[in-house]
């Protein structure tokens, strides 16, 4: 069977399952609309998936949890534990989404279903790097400290949350005494992190000072805190 005889077999059947309505006919109008609206949910999926993806970043440096990657297999075992893991399953869902919306394209037809899924994946993480970069998520953490950021101000706020049960600790050097510093910590929502503590310094300690602000991870025994690990905090940690 030639091309030609091929194609009109096809457009008989076509026509015939027409005739029977089991195929209905829209105008032109119908499916641009249909792809303007799938773009559209495409593109607001994206725009979730990245910042997602760039609160996540944002999270673990404001937290100051990507120190434990440094602080031994206890330290990766801890991170592991308070990595946002459902902020990252909303992510991969949202992903999701968007690799079923591009199946309504001839290119998702082309390529891969694992392909598709990759890209989007890959662009949307470059994309949240570079958002990361912005200040966007340190207003925002900012109006959820004074309480102006509805919805999402509590996510913003359980960045900061004591992690003192998992063995981490945060504080200002108010004192140097030999291999032994005391820290205090108050960020005015009177929760378990605030107070005095004194920390036994591990053996590779960086160069402290008073004032500096720190991350312990350590065997907190009531005030008194062995450290495994200890590093400075920037300004916006």
């Amino acid at each position: 069977m030639n091309d030609q005889n091929l194609q009109q077999e096809i457009q008989q059947k076509v026509l015939e399952r027409i005739k029977s309505g089991k195929v209905r006919m829209h105008p032109r109008a119908y499916f641009v609309v249909q792809i303007i609206v799938t773009l559209a949910v495409a593109v607001l999926a994206l725009a979730l998936s990245v910042f997602v993806l760039s609160f996540i970043i944002f999270s673990i440096h404001g937290s100051g949890e990507q120190f434990l990657l440094g602080f031994g297999s206890r330290g990766v075992a801890t991170f592991l534990m308070l990595f946002p893991w459902v902020m990252l399953i909303i992510d991969l869902a949202i992903i999701f989404l968007l690799e079923w919306l591009l199946q309504g394209f001839k290119l998702g037809y082309r390529i891969s279903l694992l392909s598709v899924f990759l890209g989007v994946f890959i662009l949307s993480a470059l994309l949240a790097v570079i958002v990361d970069l912005t200040p966007i998520h340190q207003v925002l953490l900012g109006r959820a400290d004074e309480g102006d950021l509805p919805i999402i101000g509590q996510l913003y706020e359980s960045i900061r949350d004591s992690h003192e049960g998992q063995g981490i600790f945060r504080g200002t050097i108010v004192s140097i005494q030999g291999n032994e510093i005391t820290i205090t910590h108050n960020d005015g929502d009177h929760d378990a992190d605030d107070g005095t503590r004194t920390v036994i310094l591990p053996q590779d300690a960086p160069q402290l000072q008073i004032g500096d602000r720190v991350y312990v991870y350590g065997n907190g025994s009531g005030d008194q805190i062995q450290a495994y690990g200890i590093e400075l905090l920037s300004p916006d940690q």
